[in-house]
């Protein structure tokens, strides 16, 4: 435990952030050698696994954040995300057109290619999940909207070309969000990232970074894992009972979801060590479309790819950013909400997913329409 603390005291003293409180700035480099595990991964897409013949290989793929999660009668309400900023810490992000204009600030943790006008994607995993909390379908004739579509992106780079980065760069977005949250107006944190769980919650110092994020006001949200269907398989930092963490949900490609079920890749729960509920919810990840990175990693394997903009990729990591993209929308129609708050809405207003387990889905579907409208319930009562 006293190894656990050294490393955050590390942390605290590289970011400047102590005590849910901003303090001068200092160098102080972390060592990964402290660190409980040594590397961290995107969740790769399953078109890039060996499970890759369970997908279905759709040539044409419904617009499921639009029709399936029927997000539009949200933005019919005229929320979009406006106003609201979402952190994707991630492989970078791309300035395609679906997104281009509202990416606030970029962070390169990897290469050091920081500023907007330096906003890259060399792997391709960022930007599609980027796309999936809010892009804009410009390039689509408005379909393939991320569901918030007006919000504002911060890129944080902590993984390099192959979709790999050291635990600590991962802490260090976490923190670099905590401490520009106001300047920002940071909100929500999408990560689409873990690691295998083999230590207690209360010990992994990714999770406490998690759990500082939520007491500074930022919704986190994460990424299960596509080790599934074997149970105790949720990642971490997706462990953290501070964070929303999300599961896959196959829509079979069909609007009505009576045929429905939970993606066979998701990682189920209870979590490996501590035994807790996750995941927290389920979202669309099989096949879903969204933002090509031109000449990236993924963009050069042989996924299918919707022209020049769009790409289908699955997994939990897909899910995660819609989810993320529904919080911005909760947060535009009550910004007053904690974390705790907005996960608790999600949880109640979720769509049940028939004969599926909670260890699968958590409490269902993720249902944006009744999560804003309880939202406003709220905001109307104070």
């Amino acid at each position: 435990m006293n190894i656990i603390n050294n490393i955050y005291n590390k942390v605290e003293n590289y970011i400047g952030y102590s005590n849910s409180n901003i303090i001068k700035d200092k160098s102080q480099n972390i060592s990964d050698s402290f660190l409980p595990t040594n590397t961290i991964s995107y969740y790769k897409p399953i078109e890039l696994t060996n499970q890759k013949n369970k997908l279905p290989h759709n040539l044409f793929r419904i617009d499921v954040i639009k029709d399936v999660l029927k997000t539009d009668e949200v933005w019919k309400m005229g929320i979009t995300g406006k106003g609201v900023t979402v952190a994707v810490i991630d492989t970078g992000i791309y300035p395609h057109p679906d997104v281009k204009d509202r990416i606030i600030e970029f962070v390169d943790f990897v290469n050091n290619k920081n500023g907007v006008e330096n906003a890259y994607d060399d792997n391709g995993h960022g930007t599609h999940c980027a796309g999936l909390v809010g892009g804009n379908g410009s390039k689509a004739n408005g379909n393939y909207k991320g569901p918030a579509f007006e919000a504002n992106l911060i890129g944080i780079k902590v993984l390099d070309k192959q979709g790999s980065g050291s635990l600590s760069n991962i802490i260090r977005g976490i923190y670099w969000c905590i401490k520009n949250k106001d300047k920002y107006n940071i909100k929500v944190i999408s990560m689409s990232l873990g690691a295998t769980s083999a230590i207690k919650e209360q010990d992994d110092i990714i999770a406490k970074a998690v759990e500082d994020a939520e007491k500074a006001g930022i919704t986190v949200v994460i990424a299960a894992g596509n080790s599934g269907p074997l149970k105790e398989t949720i990642g971490t930092p997706g462990i953290s009972e501070h964070a929303i963490t999300v599961g896959a949900y196959d829509d079979k490609n069909t609007i009505t979801l009576n045929d429905d079920t939970p993606a066979f890749f998701t990682s189920k729960g209870p979590t490996p060590v501590d035994k807790k509920d996750k995941p927290d919810i389920s979202s669309p990840g099989v096949e879903v479309v969204s933002l090509r990175s031109p000449n990236s990693t993924i963009d050069k394997e042989p996924v299918i790819h919707y022209g020049d903009y769009y790409t289908l990729l699955s997994g939990t990591s897909m899910a995660t950013p819609i989810v993320a993209g529904v919080v911005a929308l909760i947060l535009q129609a009550n910004p007053n909400l904690t974390p705790a708050q907005i996960k608790q809405i999600i949880k109640e207003t979720a769509t049940p997913v028939k004969d599926a387990s909670k260890y699968s889905v958590g409490a269902g579907l993720i249902n944006p329409v009744e999560a804003v409208k309880k939202a406003l319930e709220l905001k109307n009562k104070t």
